[in-house]
Formats: C-alpha cells, structure tokens, sequence
C-alpha cells in the first residue's frame, strides 16, 4: 500500500464523565423513602415490625431495585459511552502512531565518503571552515586521481572511496545481509567494485546491484522489486526487502572522449546505509545521520509537498536550520525556493552548482551525504530538495531518528467482561424474588432466572 502524506486521523473522542455519586445518594433516598412509607402505610396492625417481612419489604426490596436501576444508570451515560470512546480512540491511536512511524521511516547514514572538486566542501558551505567556492558555470575535475583513462579513474575513484570505510565493510560484510548498489553510467562497472573489493581484502562475495542515473530510490521504500532472486529472501527482512547494511556507490567521471566538451563537473560519494531493524538490534551502533522518507510531488504543488513534511514533525521546525538544493532548474527551482521562504523557516540556503558547477544525477547522493555530515556536526536537521520525474523530492536528515509523539492513555484501554450488566441482571433477580417469596416457581419465574 502506497503511503499517504495527507493520512487523515479523526479526532480524539471526548471521554465521558460517570454520574456524580449524588444522583446515587438521591436515588437512595427516594427510593428506600418510597417504600418505607408504603410498607408501614400498608403494615398490618398488630404485626410485629420487627418481622423479616417488614425488613424485606422496607429495606431488601428498595435496595436490590436501587442497585438495579443504579447499574443501569451506569451503564448508559457512562459505562457503554466510555466503552464506545476507548474502543475508537485506541484505533485511532494504533492508526497515528503506525502513520508516525511510516512517516518518519528511512535509513541510517553509518559512514560516507565525499569526493567532490572543492575540499571540505560542506563546511566550506556552512562557513565553518574557510570561505564557500564560488564556481558557477564552471566544469570541475576531481584530483587526486591516479589515472588518466576513465577506466583506471574509476579503478582509482572506487579504492579512494571504499579505503576509508573498509573496517566497517568488513563488519557489514560478515552479517549475511549486506549489499552494493552502485549508481553510474555504465553496469559493466561493477567488475571494477568486485575487482576494488578483492584488492582492499575485504571478506566475502557481496551482491552488487546497479541503478541508472534516472532512478530515484525512496529511503523508507524497497527499491527493488525482485524479491525472488535477493540473498535476503528466506529471511524475516524480506518483508521490506531491506538487507541490514547496503553500501551505496554513486560517482560521475567526464568521458575522456576527444572533441566532446563535458557539460558536467564530476564527483564522487559512498554511504554505508543501515536499516532501522540493523539500529533497533544495535542501538549502541555509530552512525552519523538518519535520510527520511521523502514527500514528492509535481513542482507547480511544492508548497504543498513541504507542507505535508513539515506537519509530519519528523524534526521541529525550530531544528531544521540548513536547506540544500541541486539541479533544480525553471518552474522547479523558483517554487522550491519561493515555498521555503513562506513556510517560515528560520534556514539558510546552500546550492550545489553554484559552488562546484553544474551537476550530474550523483548530486543526489552528494547531498545527502553533505547534510548528513552536517547533521553529525550539530547543525540542526537539514531539508534536501532534488529534482525528480514526477516534479520535486523533499526530505529532511536529522542526527536522531524522532520517536513516536502519540502517548497512550489509560482512557483509551476496555474491559469486554459485562460487570455492570451482570449486576444489573442479578440485582433485578433478587428484586423479583423478593417481590414474591411466598409464590412457587412457575414457568415465568424459571425462564427469567
């Protein structure tokens, strides 16, 4: 079932209030005064009071018919009101926080590697460490790259990516449910991770699955659908298709192609991603950030996107302090930036290709890996916005991932054993009886017992 942004939960129904005990204590009064009038008014003369016939009439008979009609006085302005309201508001709780939970769902950033043309790039941006770049227009290369043909380059680029990480590699590796997705030109560029894979002596024969530059993935969404032939299928993760920790290898390389000028700069990310199933069984587990699920919507209807983001609370609109934005271009663009000036976020705004020159599809990995990065430095949560087919992508990446908000009240718990009704029953049994002692049992008298 596709997830709805604008999930509608009803409000919560008011609890109702049992009736004072006074209306009891009057009820008492009226009654047991009734019927000790009428038994001393109708009291044979000569008789004895002190008889169990007058104790009977005057105090057995007016107090078993007053616990029958105070059971039944219970049961309707309270007891069956009260029963009503828990049942629909414990449904409405189960379905707000299953909403919250979906709502805030994504993956753990565990570790990432950037390589872009510009050093220390997000805190350049941030203005924590040196000035921004400034390159708009302007197509970079990365250095640092021992090679020149593309093919070693991308040898060369996969060793510089994955050295870093490779002790935490090593750990996803020997869990049994890891894999590689790596997003590039070219597929056939998979033999180059394995052949990486060997040279750093990493443990095992991981799975590596390519996506094209065109593909957009969800965080909190299977992001692929042959579940028939995944390595995780026999086991209970298969339910989202999600394997614990997924190594994902993003990079754009200018061909070396004589006469074609690039129109792109180039760069370079790798994340390890853990899933929240990995974090709920090691919650001790380092990681850096959390990448949300994303809202999408067409870019004429992005004020509205990030309306339904920023009413889902997966961070407090005072948090998010940083915006991060690439590639967007026209009718997209304007909207993004026009939509986060109105929604009165107290953020500052951060470019890509201004800074580094146009962008290639990696730049949606770069991005979050950036904020990710500045999310670890305590910069607040940070609200990422990329192109997508279908208009605009808006997610945010927080430190922590933000719990449930929904608390459970004790209103909202029922008893389905009738305790109310059953003393109404028995109490309106004894009343019958004690109108009648001296009268055998007849066929009424049995059917009603």
């Amino acid at each position: 079932m596709k997830f709805r942004w604008d999930q509608r939960v009803p409000p919560e129904w008011q609890h109702p209030k049992p009736p004072p005990v006074w209306v009891y204590l009057v009820l008492f009064l009226v009654i047991a005064g009734v019927c000790l009038a009428y038994t001393v008014i109708t009291w044979p003369a000569g008789k004895p009071v002190g008889s169990p016939e007058f104790t009977r009439s005057a105090l057995a008979v007016p107090f078993t018919f007053w616990l029958t009609i105070c059971a039944a006085l219970y049961s309707s302005f309270y007891d069956g009101l009260a029963f009503e309201a828990a049942v629909r508001n414990a449904a409405r709780w189960h379905l707000l926080v299953r909403w919250q939970r979906l709502s805030r769902a994504g993956m753990a950033v565990l570790d990432s590697v950037i390589l872009t043309p510009e050093a220390d790039l997000a805190e350049r941006m941030l203005k924590l460490e040196g000035s921004p770049p400034e390159n708009p227009g302007k197509v970079m290369l990365l250095g640092g790259l021992d090679a020149t043909h593309v093919a070693s380059r991308v040898s060369s680029l996969l060793e510089t990516l994955l050295t870093p990480l490779a002790a935490r590699l090593a750990e996803a590796s020997r869990s049994n449910s890891f894999e590689i997705v790596m997003q590039c030109d070219r597929q056939e560029w998979s033999t180059d991770v394995k052949a990486v894979w060997e040279r750093l002596k990493l443990p095992g024969r991981p799975c590596v699955r390519w996506i094209d530059n065109d593909r957009n993935v969800n965080f909190a969404e299977n992001w692929f659908t042959d579940k028939s032939d995944s390595p995780f299928a026999s086991s209970h993760y298969a339910v989202d298709g999600t394997p614990k920790y997924r190594l994902v290898v993003a990079w754009h390389l200018n061909d070396d192609a004589p006469g074609i000028a690039p129109a792109t700069s180039e760069a370079a990310v790798a994340l390890l991603l853990g899933s929240r199933a990995l974090v709920q069984e090691k919650p001790e587990l380092k990681r850096q950030a959390w990448l949300l699920r994303q809202v999408v919507g067409e870019a004429d209807q992005v004020d509205r996107s990030l309306a339904l983001l920023l009413n889902a609370a997966q961070a407090p609109r005072e948090r998010i302090r940083h915006f991060w934005h690439s590639r967007l271009k026209g009718l997209a663009q304007h909207a993004t930036l026009g939509a986060v000036r109105d929604a009165d976020l107290k953020i500052e705004a951060h470019a890509l290709d201004p800074a580094i020159g146009p962008q290639a599809p990696v730049a949606r990995w770069v991005l979050q890996a950036l904020a990710g990065k500045m999310a670890l430095y305590g910069q607040g949560a940070q609200l990422v916005a990329l192109p997508h087919e279908e208009g605009v992508a808006l997610n945010l990446v927080v430190k922590e991932l933000p719990s449930v908000d929904a608390p459970w009240k004790t209103d909202y718990e029922y008893n389905l054993f009738p305790a109310v009704e059953l003393v109404a029953c028995v109490a309106m049994w004894v009343f019958g009886m004690l109108l009648s002692p001296d009268k055998a049992w007849g066929t009424f008298e049995t059917v009603f017992t």
